[in-house]
């Protein structure tokens, strides 16, 4: 379901910033009245903002629009991955021009550009690491400040930047489809899922569940399924030593040649070669 997030700052900062770490990130549709601006290392997956979706992976850095429903979902990784997130109030910038910094005039026309969402270029994500770091590293206001306007500054000097386009916003018994959609299909595609086992548990029709899944994840029903069997067959050809038909088992293949054929479309080598190469 959509949820709202409500953040308590602290007495000495009228912003937030915030550092986590894990092997994955789930799905957590949800969205706030800050903007957000969020740097992500060492991952890969989807991005969902609005009834936007596309690819992400390290390093990542979007600033995101207040009250815009979004949320990552990661592939499981290996290594660590990092997300570093500042939030801002909507009324932060406004302060700042009223008291006569005009210095901040350039920022806030970056900001009233987030309509929904901009994707930094890899350069600016990339640059911006140190800056994330030193900001949550650090105990001092004032110091944490003047490194949250050098992080401006590289963003405004980003001239490779993406503004992503959400023209029909969802409503919002589409956005809770959407995640009822996606979870149930994270939680049961080793199984022998079918469209109308999906539509049921969302309570919706076939042609909403195909829709919904063409708007999110840019695939049909039978390529999103295969993309999700053939992301955990690889993790576990890189993980473990069970057998190939032991592993297209477990990742809903009904028989090896399939996963053969699928995993060589999706991944444009033979699991056999991808684990050779790719074995931990």
């Amino acid at each position: 379901m959509l949820k709202r997030e409500i953040f308590r700052y602290e007495t000495t900062s009228s912003w937030f910033s915030t550092h986590l770490k894990g092997h994955e990130i789930p799905f957590k549709w949800h969205h706030h009245r800050e903007y957000e601006l969020t740097l992500t290392l060492n991952s890969e997956g989807k991005l969902y903002i609005g009834n936007h979706a596309s690819n992400f992976s390290s390093p990542d850095l979007v600033f995101i629009a207040p009250n815009q429903p979004h949320s990552w979902k990661s592939l499981r990784m290996d290594s660590v991955c990092e997300i570093f997130v500042i939030l801002i109030p909507q009324t932060w910038l406004n302060r700042q021009l009223l008291s006569g910094m005009e210095e901040y005039r350039a920022v806030s026309q970056l900001f009233s550009r987030a309509s929904p969402a901009i994707k930094f270029s890899k350069a600016c994500a990339k640059q911006s690491e140190s800056l994330f770091r030193k900001i949550v590293a650090s105990s001092s206001p004032l110091t944490r400040l003047s490194l949250l306007v050098l992080l401006f500054e590289l963003l405004i000097e980003d001239r490779d930047v993406e503004y992503i386009s959400d023209r029909h916003p969802l409503l919002p018994y589409q956005n809770q489809r959407v995640e009822k959609i996606l979870n149930y299909l994270d939680n049961h595609f080793t199984t022998p899922v079918t469209l109308q086992h999906v539509a049921e548990h969302a309570h919706c029709s076939i042609s909403a569940v195909k829709r919904d899944l063409a708007t999110f994840a840019g695939l049909s029903f039978s390529d999103y399924i295969s993309q999700l069997r053939i992301n955990k067959a690889s993790f576990l050809l890189r993980t473990s030593s069970l057998s190939l038909s032991a592993i297209a088992s477990q990742c809903g293949f009904q028989s090896v040649s399939y996963f053969h054929r699928q995993f060589k479309k999706i991944v444009d080598d033979t699991p056999v070669k991808y684990r050779r190469n790719n074995s931990i």
